[in-house]
């Protein structure tokens, strides 16, 4: 990478110190996918296994069928559910009292079986001699939902990012945050005195240190690392000691249009206008866009269909600036920042998609844009044509 950035912030946004519970939506929207069958009944259990891909959040009935917006913008056919708040469930297996015991055949089975095969694939595709670690570093402005549960579940994450080390027979273990995230700095240093295989790494505050291939080239790691992230250690814990399917995800709302910006932890297919009725207070007389999944990598969308789902990270609502995009200056600027050398200015010129093949999406061609032309949106829409 060329060059590391430290994004430019509004010190005004502060999130709410604890995370904000919403556990009791009237209704849960389920995605279906393509060619999946329900073999429920109407009445559902709290953890019933509805298809082989859906997993029902609440207890409750099912009503019928709606059409949802998912955050990477797609209008999904969804499973409608009634919560009757009875939390009537499934029957579940006796909690595991030591994780460390299993071996690590049986990790990866369990987190198929739970459908967490993401975390699976990341451990089986590296080397278990290699380092084993914890990125708590989040790099969109304005989100922290890895900082807050590492905050708030300290002594679960290092118990079981422990127990994983020693399942994976890993001799070395990293927990790395940013040199800004003090709280968790605080929080990891009082507690890894009884965890002498656990050393903590602190980094600048660049952009782009949170993804896994410029955080191993920043600190020169080998490929072969293994890294987890807070939230997915979080869920481990939950499949291996607990047994329980992951219901709920953790998710901020944010930005400099609302009063009350905060952390949420909501069940999987909330509606999200309803989180935002409850939860969210905008200023008054303020005209705001609402981006989803982060300024820097996410998307313009209106939140009003949006419902919670595995991939949903941030809604952002930020105040509408009146920037208008001016003529390109040719200042080279979105080219020397790019980390992968491509040239958005030539694909202005050019509109070839070979000049951006190496393009990661990362928007910092926009961000640093003098004339306020929007380059990666301009790139995308060609590369989608």
């Amino acid at each position: 990478m060329k060059k590391y950035i430290t994004l430019k912030k509004d010190f005004n946004v502060k999130l709410n110190s604890k995370i904000t519970k919403h556990s009791n939506p009237k209704y849960i929207y389920l995605p279906i996918p393509k060619e999946d069958k329900i073999h429920s009944s109407i009445e559902v259990k709290k953890e019933e296994k509805l298809s082989d891909f859906l997993i029902s959040p609440v207890s409750g009935k099912i009503v019928g069928m709606k059409y949802c917006q998912m955050p990477n913008g797609n209008v999904e056919k969804c499973l409608t559910i009634l919560n009757d708040y009875k939390e009537s469930m499934m029957e579940r297996k006796a909690v595991r009292k030591n994780i460390a015991k299993i071996s690590k055949e049986e990790m990866l089975n369990e987190l198929k079986d739970y459908h967490l095969e993401h975390i699976a694939f990341k451990i089986e595709k590296n080397d278990p001699n290699g380092p084993l670690i914890l990125n708590g570093i989040e790099d969109e402005p304005y989100v922290a939902n890895e900082i807050f549960v590492g905050k708030e579940y300290t002594s679960l994450i290092l118990e079981t990012f422990d127990a994983i080390r020693e399942i994976l027979s890993c001799q070395i273990a990293r927990i790395i945050v940013k040199s800004s995230d003090r709280e968790n700095i605080e929080a990891y240093t009082n507690l890894l005195g009884t965890y002498p295989n656990i050393e903590l790494v602190i980094v600048p505050d660049y952009y782009l240190l949170g993804e896994e291939t410029y955080i191993k080239e920043y600190l020169h790691l080998p490929d072969s690392s293994i890294m987890l992230r807070p939230s997915e250690v979080y869920q481990m814990n939950n499949t291996m000691k607990r047994k329980r399917h992951t219901l709920d995800q953790i998710f901020t709302i944010s930005g400099d249009g609302i009063e009350n910006p905060q952390v949420i932890e909501a069940k999987i297919g909330s509606a999200v206008i309803d989180i935002i009725k409850e939860h969210i207070k905008k200023k008054k007389d303020q005209k705001t866009v609402c981006y989803i999944n982060g300024l820097m990598k996410g998307q313009i969308m209106d939140p009003e269909t949006l419902i919670v789902t595995p991939d949903l990270t941030s809604i952002l609502f930020m105040k509408e600036t009146n920037l208008q995009e001016e003529e390109c200056i040719n200042c080279g600027k979105c080219y020397t920042v790019c980390p992968k050398g491509c040239n958005p200015r030539a694909f202005l010129e050019t509109k070839k998609t070979k000049t951006i093949k190496n393009c990661i999406d990362c928007g910092l061609c926009s961000y640093i844009c003098p004339s306020f032309i929007n380059l990666r949106q301009r790139m995308k829409g060609d590369q989608n044509e």
